[in-house]
């Protein structure tokens, strides 16, 4: 499941990746869980900052983004309380409780490999989305392989759920209320 999961937001990394290109001159930085400066502050762990109106930087923990009760709304089924994946990883995971490979994945994302200009590539399909936050698309891995990147201000974070038998609408309809949910809090 984790395993999963964590191909699933390696995939947005990549796309992000492939939209830093020369042409920009940009250079892939800010993979979730890199610890690129992009993601967080120096020498923080498990956060990212972003600018505050006043200019203040806020420090924020992917694993306060959302709630266990929130995410598990999102599956339709009871997940756990939720932890990074990975040691020190700019996100975290609710996974259900059962056996299946169904979860609810939050990553904080540096603000420069957010992207939503970048051309589909063979196997990733970008679509931009209106109307979450300063900007969002969508990365489409195929039937049930979903993650949605948005950016407010400074911030930028990915959402994907991961539920088993779920249609790409669905799963968009998931991440687009998780996304709301985090706007309102950072």
């Amino acid at each position: 499941m984790r395993r999963t999961l964590i191909a699933l937001a390696s995939m947005a990394v990549l796309v992000a990746a492939c939209g830093s290109s020369a042409a920009t001159g940009g250079a892939p930085t800010g993979a979730p869980g890199s610890g690129s400066p992009t993601d967080a502050p120096h020498g923080s762990s498990g956060s990212a900052a972003s600018a505050t109106p006043a200019g203040a930087p806020k420090t924020l923990d992917a694993c306060t983004l959302i709630t266990a009760d929130e995410a598990a709304a999102a599956l339709g089924k009871p997940v756990d309380a939720g932890a990074p994946p990975t040691p020190g990883a700019h996100s975290c995971l609710f996974s259900d409780k059962g056996v299946s490979a169904d979860g609810v994945e939050i990553s904080l994302t540096g603000i420069a490999s957010f992207n939503p200009d970048q051309k589909s590539i063979s196997g990733l399909t970008i679509t931009k989305v209106s109307g979450i936050g300063d900007g969002a698309y969508y990365v489409s891995m195929g039937a049930g392989y979903q993650v949605l990147n948005v950016r407010k201000g400074q911030t930028a974070f990915s959402a994907s759920v991961l539920l088993k038998g779920a249609s790409d609408s669905q799963l968009q309809a998931s991440e687009r209320t998780l996304a709301m949910l985090i706007l309102g809090r950072i």
